[in-house]
């Protein structure tokens, strides 16, 4: 009975102090590191509204990607801290201590409009011109939905036209 009384006990400090925890807002923090990154380069473009920031560096001259066209880009991803964790340039994996002998540096190539691209490098791709560079800043929910949000150094490459979707 004592040690029902006290597990009893237990229960209830547990419990009373969880109102007491301040709950972490991540989603907030991570609105607040963008500002901050944004605040720090001297980036005034707005979101689009999915919350994407697109900052075209160099305007292509080729097609622009529609849903079910086959794209190739060559990137570098980064954090907002500048860590680069993924490329498909051999020189900058090099560079960056992520050279892996086994994997082929060729230029990434997906499917417009699928799921073979995290949601904000599909969106950006589709504001491109081929032959174009661009960077984006693409918050978590447009990612890996861990609150980390991604920049991602694009040039599109290639666009291949999908003949049954319409332009």
């Amino acid at each position: 009975m004592r040690r029902t009384y006290v597990f009893i006990l237990l229960l209830m400090a547990v419990a009373l102090t969880e109102g007491c925890v301040k709950s972490i807002d991540y989603e907030a923090q991570e609105q607040k590191a963008i500002q901050e990154f944004l605040d720090n380069n001297n980036i005034t473009t707005p979101p689009t509204e999915s919350g994407l920031y697109y900052l075209e560096k160099t305007e292509g001259s080729g097609l622009q990607p529609v849903d079910g066209d086959t794209v190739s880009i060559n990137y570098i991803a980064s954090k907002l801290n500048g860590l680069v964790f993924d490329t498909n340039i051999k020189d900058v994996a090099e560079k960056h201590g992520l050279y892996d002998p086994q994997r082929d540096y060729v230029p990434f190539v997906f499917v417009k409009g699928s799921s073979d691209a995290i949601e904000g490098v599909d969106e950006g791709v589709g504001y491109m011109k081929e032959g174009g560079e661009a960077i984006l800043i693409i918050p978590s929910k447009l990612a890996y939905h861990d609150y980390q949000t991604l920049v991602f150094y694009m040039e599109l490459v290639e666009v291949k036209h999908d003949t049954t979707s319409a332009r």
